[in-house]
């Protein structure tokens, strides 16, 4: 597996009301990641989910963590500030046309009321979530119509979510970084140097030969004498 990497996503959280008889301060939602949507910029290169990379959803839209195993809410990814987990089903992930959702079950603890009160006066306003590729061909690279180096991640394996106050967008690893050259030069094949007169001339001869030569061979299974013709 490649490191973990961190993306942020421009769409607002929802904190709803804990059901009734609940002991927590609310059910807080979002997208931890978007489909088809491109990034900012991450320093040169730009980056899009296909929307088969959480896999096919499960159970009613629910995200198969047979692929993801078990995935953690905390806000501002600080594990000291832990809002749920997959393992206490106290989150839960959907995948659907739009991303992966989650609902975190926000916990009775000062993160919680924290997040609840922070969440319900607008200061978090976007989510995040941390991925990392199972091989590195669960990528592909394209340039588009103006140039840009765009990664498309086809399978991620999501680690956890987040709701977050800053909307910077986490970059990937600087190995990633310093290959971004070798990967355009791989995208732009190096044109081939057409050959030089004499050589060109060399080529429409022997070209010329060998089309001589099959018209002989075809007249002598005909039986005809193909008519001459100058090299």
């Amino acid at each position: 597996m490649t490191d973990i990497e961190r993306r942020v996503v421009d769409r607002p959280v929802e904190l709803r009301a804990a059901p009734e008889g609940g002991s927590g301060p609310g059910i807080l939602s979002g997208y931890g990641a978007v489909f088809n949507s491109t990034s900012r910029d991450l320093g040169g290169w730009f980056e899009e989910i296909d929307p088969g990379a959480a896999g096919e959803p499960v159970d009613g839209g629910g995200l198969d963590l047979t692929l993801h195993t078990r995935v953690i809410a905390r806000a501002e990814h600080d594990s000291r500030l832990l809002l749920g987990t997959t393992d206490a089903r106290t989150l839960r992930l959907f995948v659907d046309e739009i991303g992966v959702r989650y609902e975190v079950d926000l916990p009775d603890t000062s993160a919680g009321r924290d997040v609840a009160v922070l969440a319900a006066r607008g200061d978090y306003a976007h989510s995040s979530f941390a991925f990392n590729l199972r091989t590195l061909d669960d990528v592909e690279w394209r340039e588009d119509r103006d140039g840009r180096l765009i990664r498309r991640v086809m399978r991620m394996t999501i680690h956890d979510v987040a709701p977050v106050a800053d909307p910077a967008y986490w970059g990937a690893t600087t190995q990633l970084q310093r290959s971004l050259d070798e990967i355009r030069r791989s995208l732009r094949p190096a044109p081939v140097e057409p050959p030089a007169a004499g050589e060109q001339e060399i080529t429409a001869r022997t070209n010329r030969l060998r089309s001589i030569e099959a018209r002989i061979a075809a007249h002598a299974v005909t039986g005809t004498r193909p008519r001459r013709r100058g090299i």
